[in-house]
């Protein structure tokens, strides 16, 4: 099959064939600024779907450069917003999975797996029965190892590792990638596993209720790891997120039997909301968030990109898309959320987003 060989374009080239597609460049200087800044690809290509679909080669509704350059901004700076989130759990899922460990099998560690002294991948502590237990326990031991070398000597784990010839594993697990750390703890034994699940979707304080069974627990849990993983590494190497092309989903019993009323329903499941979808992926960080604070401070970062899109909507760019398309997420959004933060911490939350409100 012969390549389609692809043609360098000068900043004068590509605003010439910009509006070749449909789009109208309203200020050449401004166009070229734009261009040299976020690229044509970002402002075209990742904004096809927005236009007519990616097989039209022309924008269906001739937007200008500028409403592209505002749906990039949104995207860019909402999806940061929410990186900023799945961060939030990923450091709260290491912890909790960094704590169990250290409590139960002791904070040193050696090369052997085999070996059960003073080590806490000894493979014993955890299920042999799982296909791939041995290869991610090898897989922690060569960290810790390549952590002790001189290639990382730059590193804080690498001092720390010279000064006290150990890296317990609440040190150890900042220098664990969030995939490698679902790994562990699915390679847990159930009862260590039902802990950190426990933890995850109930936080330290409270407690599972006991109509709600720890095996769908698990899986839920399971579920939202997987799609938080998913976009955590879509948003941070910088590419547009696509609900149609994310693998993972949250599943739907375990979702609604957790989820309290009036945030989704089945039927909006049913279409897609809730699945794999960027709301999907809101809704496992709003879930697995404990502190109220934090959730405060979450949700209003998000609602504030949602308010200068609007603004600017407003003010320079009446053609400019709804936000909420923009960004692929229903337009109740921000409503529904913030419902689940009443329920979920009571007045602190209320008072909170009614004094907000009324600062507008």
């Amino acid at each position: 099959m012969m390549l389609r060989k692809k043609t360098f374009r000068t900043y004068d080239e590509q605003i010439d064939f910009i509006k070749s597609r449909g789009i109208v460049v309203e200020d050449k200087n401004d166009a070229v600024e734009a261009l040299s800044t976020y690229s044509y690809y970002s402002l075209v290509n990742l904004n096809k779907h927005l236009y007519g679909g990616l097989k039209e080669r022309r924008f269906i509704g001739n937007p200008s450069l500028l409403d592209l350059q505002l749906a990039h901004m949104l995207n860019m700076n909402f999806y940061q917003v929410v990186l900023k989130g799945i961060l939030y759990i990923e450091a709260s899922f290491k912890t909790k999975l960094a704590y169990l460990v250290s409590r139960k099998y002791g904070v040193m560690s050696r090369d052997n797996i085999n070996d059960p002294n003073n080590n806490f991948l000894y493979r014993g502590y955890y299920i042999d029965s799982h296909p791939v237990s041995t290869n991610i326990l090898r897989s922690l031991a060569g960290k810790l190892r390549y952590l002790q070398s001189e290639k990382d000597r730059h590193s804080y784990s690498h001092h720390f590792l010279l000064a006290n010839r150990q890296l317990p594993p609440w040190i150890f697990i900042h220098v664990v990638e969030f995939g490698i750390a679902i790994q562990w703890y699915n390679i847990l034994r159930d009862q260590d596993k039902n802990e950190v699940c426990e933890n995850m979707i109930w936080g330290q304080t409270d407690r599972r209720p006991q109509n709600v069974s720890i095996e769908k627990a698990k899986t839920f849990l399971d579920g939202a790891l997987q799609v938080l993983r998913e976009y955590r590494n879509t948003i941070a190497h910088g590419q547009r997120v696509f609900s149609s092309e994310m693998e993972n989903s949250l599943p739907e019993q375990e979702l609604f039997m957790l989820l309290p009323e009036d945030v989704l329903t089945r039927r909006e499941y049913e279409s897609g909301i809730g699945t794999n979808d960027p709301y999907a992926c809101l809704l496992s960080i709003a879930m697995l968030i404990h502190d109220p604070l934090l959730m405060m401070s979450f949700l209003s970062e998000l609602q504030s990109q949602l308010n200068f899109a609007h603004t600017m909507q407003t003010a320079v760019s009446s053609e400019m898309k709804d936000p909420y398309e923009i960004l692929g997420i229903p337009p109740f959004t921000m409503e529904r959320l913030i419902e689940l933060s009443h329920q979920r911490f009571g007045d602190i939350s209320r008072y909170y987003f009614d004094l907000s409100q009324s600062d507008r």
